[in-house]
């Protein structure tokens, strides 16, 4: 009996190692940034559209709603998948912009549902009633949107850039100090008379600062789509679509050490962020549209922007004037207003 020792305990630990393989998505590759994975396009063929759902996450897709009772949302995930026609590697920049929970002006009510004032976010807030994570929680969020001009803020050249981003997102409301984001970045400076702009998709898992995808071209007027969604407490993806240029990104990510989710809220918002330490100025982006705009619990319970009973209107407040606000234009579409205020 002693000498089988040895080979049972081998056998044992070859049965853990390939039980742990299988748990693992063989088309998941490393990126440039630790931490970071990307799914392998998949191969010629692939028809997302017929594909099984363990088929579509092997190939890093997004979530399909179900065709029969969510048919708005069906359609919206069917027209980005077919416009995915080129998944590409993402090449990924760590940077010290953080995008975090919003923060609520003084003058804000919170008992009266009016719109809030915010210091940095602007847009729509929906929440799930998730005390934590479980079958209440959203499990994505979602939206097409439309990437703005970017221009300066004040008249006169500062020589400092302005920052503006558009997101969907989960937590970062009702208490939850995380927020699972992924969206697109539109800033813009003047420099001795020359104005300056800057493009880019991005992701983040605050307290995580925010990591830009700088090989997934957007420029003013394209339409992008964006879900960011959740496979464990700890482990997300976000992926989007680019219905101009026919580029999609996919990239997986863990939360930060100690951070977990809870799904107790869904976020569709443009904000300006804080870079090391300090608010930032908001982009003259004049308007911007988002649509197909929805977010799904775990039960599959979906909300939108612009029809919950649980919904929260945030406007973006500068020393008590507002400089971004949102009007809605029906359930799931709706335009961010930039009010001008500080120019």
């Amino acid at each position: 009996m002693k000498n089988l020792l040895p080979a049972l305990t081998m056998m044992l630990v070859l049965a853990a190692l390939t039980s742990k393989a299988q748990n693992q998505n063989p088309n998941e590759i490393p990126t440039n940034l630790a931490g970071a994975t990307t799914i392998a396009a998949p191969p010629d063929g692939f028809d997302p559209l017929t594909a099984s759902d363990d088929r579509l996450a092997d190939y890093g897709f997004p979530p399909r709603p179900d065709k029969t009772s969510m048919p708005t949302e069906y359609a919206n995930w069917t027209r980005a998948m077919a416009a995915s026609k080129t998944r590409i590697i993402p090449q990924l920049e760590q940077t010290n912009i953080f995008h975090g929970p919003a923060l609520l002006t003084s003058e804000s009510n919170t008992e009266h549902g009016g719109p809030l004032q915010s210091y940095n976010w602007s847009g729509y807030v929906d929440s799930s009633g998730a005390k934590s994570y479980g079958s209440s929680s959203f499990y994505y969020a979602e939206s097409n949107m439309i990437v703005p001009f970017a221009q300066p803020a004040y008249d006169t050249c500062t020589g400092i850039f302005d920052y503006a981003y558009s997101w969907v997102g989960i937590d970062g409301w009702s208490g939850s100090n995380d927020i699972l984001q992924g969206g697109i970045e539109f800033d813009a400076l003047c420099s001795l008379g020359v104005q300056v702009t800057y493009y880019s998709a991005f992701y983040e898992w605050y307290p995580g600062a925010e990591v830009h995808i700088t090989n997934f071209p957007i420029a003013p007027g394209d339409d992008i789509f964006v879900d960011a969604w959740h496979t464990s407490s700890t482990k997300a993806q976000v992926y989007l679509s680019n219905y101009n240029t026919g580029m999609a990104v996919q990239v997986g990510f863990s939360a930060p050490a100690g951070t977990k989710l809870i799904g107790n809220s869904a976020e569709w918002i443009t904000e300006r962020p804080n870079l090391n330490g300090q608010g930032t100025t908001l982009t003259n982006y004049l308007d911007q549209l988002f649509y197909g705009s929805e977010a799904v619990t775990e039960k599959k319970h979906t909300s939108y922007p612009g029809s919950s009973s649980s919904k929260q209107v945030i406007m973006l407040d500068d020393n008590g004037k507002p400089i971004s606000a949102p009007t809605a234009l029906g359930n799931s579409a709706f335009l961010l207003q930039d009010e001008g205020s500080a120019y």
